[in-house]
């Protein structure tokens, strides 16, 4: 930066300050070098903000609804280049946050950021195109996010703080009760994490937890980072109805590392979504899971929903555990769709202990291609028979168990399977055993979800 830059951003920060300090209660502006997190790498900025919520009105006692403090300091510091809004230990109860560019969300030990109990601190539906979500639909959820950020980049949110979605206020009824169908429950909110054709993401060593709906979504962004956070949405005391973990929608170059998650639904989903909202859809590509322990009552790591591609992902060095399914596969899981072509998948080097090891299906469409999907390395427990079903008109090709040392049976039909060394098995299937498998898919009967 020459002179000239220099004085310039420096008179632009002073104004920065003279506004920030205006509605803080206290000077706590500071100009920092050792900002913690990415947000320091900023270009052209030699030194970066760190402005504490606290001081722009956020008061943590988990009552007073915090939205406007917090959502100030994160304006504050993105309009000044860049630095980190800090959330000191406490309770924030909030409704939506909007994230910005070249800011880093750093929550300290202690810290808690607590979704709002009122639908109506959270975004509408229709916040920004992107946003499909329809009030009233199939999940009962209203389209509102906790956390969003929406086209932006070089954001992060960091700490060793908890984000608590509050599911207690959606899923238990006014007697305290929990809902025992979806349908019964009141609109709650959606993705409670939620970032949209952006990149340059990162998300470490926070607790995400009690999201009432979806914990983690990132749909078309790249360049996206998950490190050493803890996930949880499942729960002793009621069932959180599609309680994801990290679901990752037509992003490109992702890393999830060194997580641990345990979920009432799907731990890990890759996905490839219908893209006519998004800017320049992407395929689900270069995707790597790796250091990570899962455990859900549904689906440990899942592949699959929406018209695009997913492809070259790489999931290793993982341990499952209490769970229904390890590996669940789909082409098409919502009627109508031409479905999600899936192939150059790899999973190695797994312990397993679920019900099932895996189903691959087409469920609706016979026109996604799933091919080129290898396990290596695969060992543990799972004693139900596992499914590998394809329609006439689109069989599975190229599936390989290579040294899976799980003792269960596997059903293939319509499916080119390979099973080398181990002791993972094709179960004989008899002529009529066969034609009822076949007729089935075809008909989209009694097929397994």
């Amino acid at each position: 930066m020459n002179g000239l830059q220099g004085y310039a951003k420096a008179i632009f920060l002073v104004a920065v300050m003279a506004v920030a300090l205006s509605c803080c209660d206290d000077n706590t502006l500071s100009m920092n070098q050792d900002n913690p997190g990415p947000s320091t790498d900023v270009e052209n900025t030699e030194q970066s903000i760190i402005l504490s919520v606290r001081h722009c009105g956020a008061v943590a006692d988990g009552v007073t609804l915090d939205t406007q403090a917090i959502q100030s300091a994160i304006d504050l510091v993105s309009s000044s280049g860049g630095g980190t809004v800090l959330v000191p230990s406490g309770v924030y109860l909030t409704g939506s946050i909007w994230l910005k560019d070249n800011v880093n969300l750093h929550l300290k030990e202690g810290a808690v950021i607590k979704g709002s109990p009122d639908i109506k601190d959270y975004c509408a539906a229709d916040c920004c195109p992107q946003n499909e979500a329809e009030i009233g639909w199939g999940d009962y959820m209203s389209g509102g996010h906790l956390i969003l950020g929406v086209e932006v980049s070089n954001v992060s949110i960091t700490g060793q703080g908890r984000i608590d979605g509050n599911s207690d206020a959606f899923m238990l009824d006014k007697n305290g009760k929990p809902w025992s169908e979806k349908s019964k429950i009141p609109v709650r909110p959606s993705q409670m994490i939620w970032f949209v054709d952006s990149k340059d993401i990162k998300v470490s060593d926070v607790e995400i937890a009690d999201a009432p709906y979806w914990s983690l979504f990132f749909l078309n962004c790249e360049n996206v980072s998950v490190e050493g956070c803890y996930v949880h949405t499942r729960r002793k005391e009621y069932h959180t109805f599609n309680g994801d973990g990290i679901d990752i929608d037509r992003c490109r170059n992702v890393t999830v590392s060194n997580c641990r998650v345990d979920t009432s639904d799907d731990c890990i989903t890759l996905r490839a979504s219908t893209a006519h909202r998004l800017q320049n859809p992407m395929d689900c590509e270069m995707v790597t899971v790796t250091n990570c322990s899962l455990s859900s009552s549904c689906n440990a790591i899942r592949l699959g929903v929406g018209e695009g591609k997913i492809h070259d992902a790489v999931l290793s060095d993982i341990t499952i555990t209490d769970t229904k399914q390890a590996f669940n596969i789909v082409g098409a899981y919502v009627k109508g769709n031409r479905g999600t072509d899936i192939y150059g998948i790899s999973f190695n080097n797994i312990v397993v202990e679920a019900k099932e090891l895996v189903r691959i299906h087409h469920m609706y469409s016979p026109e996604a291609k799933i091919r080129d999907i290898i396990f290596d390395g695969i060992s543990g427990t799972a004693p139900d028979v596992s499914h590998i079903w394809a329609k006439q008109a689109a069989p599975f090709k190229n599936i390989v168990f290579r040294n899976v040392d799980v003792p269960a049976l596997v059903e293939c039909v319509n499916a080119e399977v390979t099973i080398d060394g181990g002791l993972f098995r094709k179960k004989p299937l008899s002529s009529k055993e066969l034609q009822d498998r076949i007729n089935n898919i075809e008909n989209n009967k009694n097929l397994l979800h």
